[in-house]
């Protein structure tokens, strides 16, 4: 008797709720609409529906897949972020909830500042700017990553969100692709999502550690806040005065990004929790023009 839909669904979340993945039954129905090329919804109005043996060889691949590890979103090429679809794949970190701070907290500072100019350090899938240029239709954001794959992804999902016009993603590290031509003083905001992991930290998920990509997740050193240092370093001469600073930081790091902040001039500094109660965004106001810097 040939497998229904509901067959497969329940065997795949019962082969994922034994290797303890977090949300089985979800991840099953999104690994097999995905295969089969259906919304979520359309699975629950076609669960008698028998699966032909080519229907069924592609969605044992997504399983295997997950099985080992790799992350649905690498599997099915999309993550939503910011209730926005974007283009996912191996060469960019998978866009999480707790990053959407940075983009909260850029349109709350950012609410009375005619045409903002931001810049999206790290930019990865390009998730934090386009979100941010999707939310404010006057503004423009300069993007960097060091990833030249990376950095195809985000202009992808900037063409496929429409905003490719306002977006200018450029190779390099930190804010050094900017210097050339983008004056001291003009930005409204620097935002980024760092690597902030020090290798051969336990808390990272087997599956994150093993498949997303080393260049976006850990610093080269030690310091959990090496790469914050530099985004914070090289924004002071590029933000506007009163322009805002927001990084990404890891559990732990918010009493030394906090001290990190000051210590670079920073004013009004702060660390916003994430929905967990997690501090996870460090941020501050850039002083005036002439302020002295560290």
């Amino acid at each position: 008797m040939p497998s229904t839909v509901l067959d497969v669904l329940k065997k795949t979340a019962s082969f994922f709720e034994a290797r303890r993945l977090d949300t089985p039954r979800l991840e099953a129905e999104v690994l097999i609409a995905h295969g089969l090329g259906l919304r979520r919804l359309d699975l629950y109005l076609q669960f008698d529906r028998p699966l032909t043996e080519a229907e069924l060889a592609p969605l044992r691949d997504l399983v295997r897949e997950r099985g080992r590890g790799v992350p649905v979103a690498y599997l099915t090429g999309t993550r939503e972020f910011y209730a926005l679809p974007f283009r996912v794949t191996r060469d960019v970190l998978v866009p999480r909830p707790e990053t959407e701070g940075l983009v909260d907290l850029a349109l709350a500072v950012l609410a009375e500042v005619p045409g903002p100019r931001v810049a999206d350090v790290g930019t990865g899938s390009g998730c934090v700017a386009l979100a941010f240029l999707k939310e404010r239709a006057d503004a423009f954001a300069y993007a960097t990553d060091v990833s030249a794959a990376a950095l195809g992804v985000a202009r992808a999902n900037a063409d496929a969100l429409g905003v490719a016009a306002r977006f200018d993603a450029r190779e390099g590290s930190v804010l050094a692709p900017l210097r050339a031509d983008v004056a001291p003083a003009s930005l409204d905001a620097v935002l980024s999502n760092p690597p902030y992991i020090v290798r051969g930290d336990p808390s990272v998920a087997p599956d994150v550690a093993a498949h997303e990509p080393a260049g976006a997740l850990y610093v080269p050193g030690a310091d959990p806040l090496e790469v914050v240092a530099a985004v914070a370093r090289e924004a002071r001469p590029l933000l506007r005065p009163g322009g805002l600073l927001a990084v990404e930081i890891g559990a732990g790091s918010d009493v030394a990004a906090r001290a990190l902040l000051e210590r670079l001039g920073y004013l009004a500094v702060d660390v916003r929790p994430d929905l967990g109660g997690v501090p996870r965004i460090a941020c501050g106001r850039a002083p005036a023009a002439d302020a002295p810097s560290p």
